[in-house]
């Protein structure tokens, strides 16, 4: 893949998520599941005072505010998002809700250039928009501190309905590269250089399954 490539990607996920941005958080899909599976997840990671956290494809900035809701003390939390549209959402969030330890940001997961910044990154409903899914498990391990960990969580092709889903966005939108089966995920993340990897399936209903995997960076 080309840096020309990797960049008109960028832009393409850029404007597809701009058009959407002002209708983002009632759309049928983000409130019936994708907003499900991101409030299953930041309930479940361990935060806590002083750290720093990075929420990868942040869109309109929910993750990243809960997960500040969730620390008592001092903390540093930043979203990041190629759509320009989408972090103008998270930033009216942000100051409506007052939270002063996020912040939001102009970026994509592809040019991340972090380096033992962060003590975890959470990316989730994102996985799907990378286009070279192994580089950016390279730069996540690169952007986290020693003992950081990683969690991701998207669709898990694992099950057929989640497969045939994935086939249709590959189709209809433009920004969807893909998704994977579980294994797919935990061989990303050891191949990056995590330990300590964790990939569970959760079925939010019948029809809808996401994977969560967990990745923790223990090389100094």
């Amino acid at each position: 893949m080309t840096k020309q490539q990797r960049d008109d990607h960028v832009r393409r996920t850029a404007r597809h998520f701009d058009r959407q941005a002002a209708g983002y958080d009632g759309s049928h899909t983000v409130r019936r599941f994708q907003s499900r599976a991101q409030a299953l997840v930041i309930s479940n990671v361990d935060v806590h005072s002083e750290m720093s956290i990075l929420d990868l494809g942040c869109g309109t900035g929910s993750g990243a505010l809960a997960i500040a809701s969730q620390i008592e003390g001092p903390c540093k939390i930043v979203g990041i998002d190629p759509s320009p549209r989408m972090i103008r959402e998270a930033e009216t969030k942000r100051r409506r809700l007052g939270a002063t330890s996020v912040s939001f940001a102009i970026g994509s997961a592809e040019d991340m250039t972090a380096s033992s910044e962060f003590d975890l990154i959470v990316c989730t409903n994102a996985f799907h928009h990378f286009l070279n899914k192994e580089e950016v498990f390279r730069r996540v391990h690169r952007a986290l501190r020693p003992g950081g960990r990683f969690v991701v969580e998207d669709i898990c092709d694992d099950a057929w309905m989640m497969r045939t889903l994935d086939w249709f966005g590959r189709i209809g939108e433009r920004a969807h590269v893909g998704s994977a089966r579980s294994s797919a995920l935990r061989s990303l993340l050891a191949g990056a250089g995590f330990a300590e990897i964790d990939v569970d399936i959760v079925r939010l209903t019948w029809f809808w399954r996401i994977m969560i995997g967990n990745g923790r960076r223990l090389d100094a």
